[in-house]
């Protein structure tokens, strides 16, 4: 496990006691002049992870957005170790999101760093097991506005953090690429630009595939586009192949959130989906709504996947039952349902950007949302079998 220490300060004398601490605590640590000789060495293909120690001036921002745009296009090979005097909070988030960047304090004992690099895996694909595909899901919504995306952002957090699935890799796309939301939702910047490569997909590699994806804090990566005029009736559909093409390669799970419009595209990708949640809500429209959607489904799409429903925001009694249940039996008979409650906790977690799953992981809302976490979970277990 190649490990490497980079010092940035102008005087080295003032960290040469910082660099006999790290030094005597990792032998056969290299020191490298700057961060580019060390990218130079683990662009070279070899399969170990390499760790990279950073020891920066904490009074200067421009070695942060180095440190961040290097994580990012290095996070498959390497892990960066920044370490200063101090780091603001929002900087320090940066580091996170990169995917590929922690911090130490300058002033805490050496053994933290060695703590980072023991707990980090190998490889960030070892956790992925072997496979011939991964499991796609797909989140398609019977109407506007009835919450399929913030239903695909918490089963996808639920799953980045529960127990069966904590050592497989999680990510979110979202294919709405005039009117994404989903970054908001967690307080994120969107990187996906799906126009630059429409016209030209041959321009998707390694590098620009790793600078689209966005990183939350939960571990979850998310390809979604800022808000923007582009023409997605254009959009070259090899394009989409080329980065899902990629995205398989690096996740065994992959949550994808449907627009409201179908295009040429929407059931080339949903017919190779594991499992298919159709949203909507519970009123008269709505479930017409919702059975419609899954007529088109079923007539239109080769599908292989196994299909439920979700209805969201539904209004329960006091002792839980779902109001107007018949309802949903006489339009959706034989379906198989998931009921997601309303609750206030969903619009708090929207404006506040943290996803119910981590700030209200025990309310109800959280436990129904639950359900269609382990159905997905059920198609991973039968899919890696």
């Amino acid at each position: 496990m190649p490990i490497y220490l980079v010092n940035a300060h102008q005087d080295a004398e003032k960290t040469a006691h910082l660099e006999q601490k790290i030094c005597g605590l990792l032998p056969g640590i290299v020191k490298a002049k700057n961060l580019e000789n060390v990218t130079r060495k683990i662009s070279g293909g070899d399969s170990e992870l390499a760790h990279v120690i950073f020891l920066a001036p904490g009074d200067d921002a421009t070695y942060v957005d180095l440190l961040v745009r290097t994580a990012e296009i290095h996070r498959q090979r390497a892990l960066f170790i920044m370490v200063s005097d101090e780091l603001s909070g929002s900087d320090y988030k940066r580091l996170v999101r990169s995917g590929g960047a922690d911090w130490v304090s300058a002033s805490a004992p050496a053994q933290e760093i060695l703590d980072i690099i023991v707990q980090r895996p190998a490889r960030p694909e070892a956790a992925v097991t072997a496979k011939t595909r991964p499991i796609l899901v797909s989140f398609v919504p019977s109407a506007g506005g009835v919450g399929n995306s913030t239903l695909a952002i918490e089963v996808a957090i639920q799953m980045r953090r529960g127990n069966a699935t904590a050592n497989r890799r999680v990510c979110l796309v979202d294919l709405d690429f005039q009117t994404s939301h989903v970054c908001d939702y967690l307080d994120i910047e969107p990187r996906l630009h799906i126009e630059e490569i429409s016209a030209n997909p041959e321009r998707l590699d390694n590098q620009l595939f790793e600078v689209f994806a966005s990183h939350h804090d939960s571990g979850l990566d998310v390809f979604a586009s800022p808000r923007s005029k582009f023409d997605t009736c254009g959009l070259d559909f090899a394009a989409l192949d080329g980065l899902f093409g990629l995205i398989s390669t690096r996740y065994d799970l992959i949550m994808i959130d449907f627009p409201l419009s179908w295009y040429s595209w929407t059931p080339k990708i949903i017919a190779a989906s594991s499992g298919i949640i159709v949203s909507g809500v519970n009123s008269i429209p709505g479930l017409r709504q919702i059975a419609e959607t899954l007529t088109t489904l079923r007539t239109t799409t080769d599908l292989f996947g196994e299909i439920r429903v979700a209805i969201n925001n539904c209004e329960r009694g006091l002792f839980g039952r779902v109001a107007r249940r018949q309802h949903v039996a006489s339009v959706l008979s034989g379906e198989q349902i998931f009921y997601v409650r309303n609750d206030p906790a969903a619009l708090e977690s929207i404006n506040t950007g943290m996803p119910m799953a981590l700030s209200h992981p025990r309310r109800g809302i959280s436990k129904d949302i639950a359900k269609m976490t382990a159905f997905c979970n059920g198609l991973t277990s039968a899919a890696v079998a």
